[in-house]
């Protein structure tokens, strides 16, 4: 019986009938069944999906074959027999793979295990009131029910031993072993001498290598590896002698060639200062569990103090290669691998200072700039330009310095200034903030002389006080405000949530989840400004360069809540009138995009801020449904996340969920039925469906909003039956019916696709016929009286139909309610403009209800 493609059941099948077999030979093995798997979107073998796993040979394995009957042990400690877990690295790796998969995370009389991670399953184990310090922060256990141990009598130093039985797992006590003779040697053989293996993988070979091997219960495998001298860090497994940490570091370096396209010496450099980088940070850490570190980076470190401890040789490292650091490259790239991957700012500071003597001169211009960064990173902004200053005296040309002073002076206001140490560093006019800082340049007075008393009314010569340091009217520096704050965004932790905002509004292909993404969606960074709360921190932080009338105008921002807004008037090119629907305020917002793409009556999300001597949006303006009003307001209410609301307002993205008439989800659904009494069929055929015509066709009819539908068709064609449904239900209702009219039918074949947009819906309806049902000629009288007589059923029933788009109440309601009329205009005014008889007449169902 062929059944529409399931890429779990196939490889599973394959796999449990064949063993262990390579990709290619099972996609060559799906192919010969009658599909191409590649043809199909997602892995072939998903791991995800299904628990197939890959053998050291990479061949692939159905792993509840391979460890069906075998059992693994581990010596429990009193402290997990007293909270029922189970550490699952290295002894229980093997078999509690499976427990990632819905079918095993239970146990064979049905009660729930799951493997857990501190990281992730922080609630679940507060829960079951398990106290961290007996919890590996980096390590996996197995959650068993409560009293699982204590039932079995296990205690301190006993051995437990979970096996893979017909019914699921089983948690056994384990009263003596057996010698593992030569397990310890043939893991040994499954191993690369050049790079660790994963362990479970090892453990699989062998067991497909031995099917009687772990069978019966053998000593734990951390022992059976110690026993034999294999290395074991985590979850891989190596040869006697192995060194994890070269492995780790070599393997660093790989990345940081690939990632940054580095030479294999400065890829080595790199990861060799990010090694004692990693050196400071635990001697921070140890200092933090020791009360003993202040909470200013500047003094963690004096310049000639040394470390308590040195096991990592960081002295050496540094003096191999911390002069590197005088590459501008090298330097911004530590910063990168370091506090850019979430370390610790006080730890670069640390590692600044202290290395900063140790370092040839030319270099040391690197570690002032470093500490800088690192003063910045914790948001003492005003040390961290001082140090930055210092740095620029020390190498008047070294680009990182001047680049971040450039920074420090647009935040002032100081476009000059700014634009003359980004050309100091060599940055082009293409330079996001080359770009703009000229936009905001300030004009001289060309109606002054040098030596006329300033505009200002100082009383001093205008050469000697704004000559030079012209300010644009604030009006027009409200983007630049906004873009400081952005800066600040990109260049912290706040990416990270930005990332995350980005990756919501990339649900339904509104956007790309990568970061620059969200610099070209105004809601992405706006929603991470203020319901996040970057643009408070930015202002905790930096506030104190801005500009005065600057700091004034942020500070009203961080007092407007983002709001759903009705337009109420546009005017093209100049700006629009909305009204605050929980407030009833009305504003004048200048904004001339929205200016000529908003219409009056439209709904729209949005943050109206002054700008000086008028109302801008930040953050644009999102398009709300009717339906969606009041459910954005509850949403808005409750003071959301930025990543609930980026979601919410990304609904419109999705695309159409596709149902039918009853409700399911739209399949096109096909069957072939062989019948086993053909002579009396047609009979009973005619006793459950409609009969279509003369011809052994039939119709399946459900009633809808009133109407009559097809839900499906059943055609004879010698003795075999071809069904057509467009849901999944309707097919299996039909096929009971069949079954339960010839209990000797026979299902041969049953194909279900599902539609996932209208084009592929259109397609596939137009493939499956209607039996007895000739062209369809919607210009044909008949026809059309016919329709017109459904069309003005619906409307009449649709006037008291609860509609989402008026909070549930119908439209008869709505226009008897003050408060709601206006809604059901605005919902009536939306509707199409009917063509013939082809839709609902919007002039139709206004005379009913009285609104005309």
């Amino acid at each position: 019986m062929a059944q529409a493609f399931d890429s779990v059941a196939a490889v599973s099948r394959i796999l449990t009938e064949h063993g262990p077999l390579d990709e290619d030979d099972v996609i060559a093995r799906i192919r010969a069944e009658g599909d191409d798997p590649e043809k199909r979107p997602g892995p072939v073998i998903n791991e995800i999906l299904c628990p197939a796993r890959q053998l050291t040979d990479d061949r692939w394995v159905w792993l509840p074959k391979v460890l069906l009957g075998r059992v693994f042990t581990h010596r429990v400690r009193a402290d997990e027999v007293a909270y029922d877990l189970l550490t699952v690295t290295p002894d229980l790796d093997p078999i509690t793979e499976l427990c990632l998969h819905e079918g095993y995370q239970q146990l064979a009389d049905g009660s729930p295990v799951s493997v857990v991670l501190a990281e992730y399953d922080h609630q679940l184990l507060r829960q079951r009131g398990i106290p961290p310090e007996v919890i590996d922060p980096l390590g996996a256990l197995l959650l068993l029910p409560p009293g699982t141990l204590s039932g079995l009598g296990a205690a301190d130093g006993d051995l437990v031993g979970v096996r893979l039985s017909v019914s699921g797992l089983v948690i056994e006590r384990v009263a003596a072993v057996q010698s593992p003779t030569d397990v310890g040697e043939r893991l040994a053989a499954t191993l690369d001498a050049d790079k660790p293996t994963f362990l479970d993988s090892a453990v699989w070979t062998v067991c497909v290598d031995d099917p009687a091997v772990f069978t019966e219960p053998l000593p734990p495998l951390r022992d059976i590896i110690e026993d034999c001298g294999l290395v074991h860090d985590d979850d891989w497994l190596a040869p006697p002698g192995f060194d994890f940490e070269r492995w780790r570091f070599e393997r660093d370096c790989e990345r940081l060639i690939r990632r940054y396209g580095l030479e294999p010496d400065d890829a080595l450099t790199l990861r060799a200062l990010v090694a004692v980088y990693d050196q400071m940070s635990a001697i921070l850490e140890a200092a933090i569990g020791a009360d003993e570190v202040p909470d200013d980076s500047s003094d963690a470190a004096g310049d000639d103090e040394t470390p308590p401890d040195d096991p990592a040789g960081y002295r050496a490292l540094a003096a191999a290669f911390g002069s590197a650091l005088s590459d501008p490259l090298l330097a911004q790239l530590l910063v990168d691998e370091t506090v850019g991957r979430g370390g610790a700012p006080a730890a670069l500071g640390l590692f600044a200072e202290t290395l900063e003597p140790q370092v040839a001169r030319t270099a040391r211009v690197a570690y002032r700039w470093l500490r800088a960064v690192a003063l910045e990173q914790i948001g003492d902004v005003e040390s961290a330009e001082r140090e930055y200053l210092a740095a620029e005296s020390m190498d008047t040309d070294w680009p990182p310095t001047l680049l971040d002073l450039a920074r420090f002076a647009s935040d002032r206001g100081d476009a000059e200034r700014g634009l003359a140490l980004l050309r100091r560093a060599g940055a082009g006019p293409g330079h996001p903030l080359t770009r703009i800082l000229e936009q905001h340049r300030a004009t001289p007075h060309t109606d002054l002389g040098r030596n006329d008393a300033c505009w200002c009314g100082s009383g001093r010569k205008y050469k000697k006080c704004h000559l030079g340091h012209e300010q644009l009217p604030l009006d027009d520096r409200v983007g630049w405000l906004y873009l400081k704050a952005c800066h600040h965004v990109f260049l912290t932790d706040w990416r990270e949530l930005l990332e995350e905002a980005a990756e919501a509004r990339a649900a339904h292909g509104s956007a790309d989840a990568k970061l620059p993404a969200g610099v070209d969606d105004p809601l992405l960074i706006d929603t991470v400004l203020f319901e996040g709360g970057a643009f408070a921190d930015f202002l905790a932080k930096r506030g104190s360069l801005l500009p005065d009338d600057e700091r004034l105008l942020a500070d009203q921002w961080l007092l407007v809540d983002r709001s759903v807004f009705e337009v109420e008037q546009v005017h093209r090119g100049q700006g629009i009138e909305v009204r605050d629907v929980r407030t009833g305020d009305v504003v004048e917002v200048h904004e001339r995009t929205a200016s000529g793409q908003l219409r009056p009556g439209q709904l729209i999300c949005a943050r109206v801020v002054p700008a000086g001597r008028t109302h801008q949006f930040l953050g644009g303006a999102e398009p709300v449904a009717l339906h969606e009003r009041d459910r954005l307001i509850d949403l808005l209410d409750s003071e959301p996340d930025p990543v609930d609301l980026v979601e919410f307002l990304s609904r419109r993205f999705a695309p159409p969920t596709l149902v039918n008439t009853e409700g399911d989800a739209l399949t096109m659904c096909e069957a072939t039925v062989k019948i086993g009494d053909s002579a009396r069929i047609e009979a009973l055929l005619d006793d459950a469906f409609d009969r279509a015509d003369d011809e052994p066709h039939w119709i399946e009819h459900v009633t809808t909003d009133g109407m009559q539908r097809i839900s499906a068709t059943v055609a004879l064609e010698g003795d075999q039956l071809r069904v057509h449904t467009n849901s999944e239900q309707r097919m299996d209702r039909v096929l009971a019916v069949l079954t339960r009219l010839d209990p000797s039918a026979t299902l041969l074949d049953d194909v279900r696709q599902p539609v996932r947009d209208v084009h592929e819906a259109v397609g596939l309806a137009q493939q499956m016929p209607t039996p007895g049902a000739g062209a369809f000629d919607p210009d044909d009288p008949q026809i059309a009286q016919t329709l017109d007589g459904f069309i003005r059923e619906y409307e009449t029933a649709w006037l008291d139909e609860p509609i989402p788009a008026l909070d549930g109440h119908t439209p008869r309601q709505a226009a008897e309610d003050p408060t709601r009329r206006a809604d059901l205009i605005k919902l009536l005014d939306s509707f199409p403009v009917a063509d013939g008889s082809t839709g609902m007449d919007a002039d139709r169902l206004r005379a009913a209800l009285g609104l005309q």
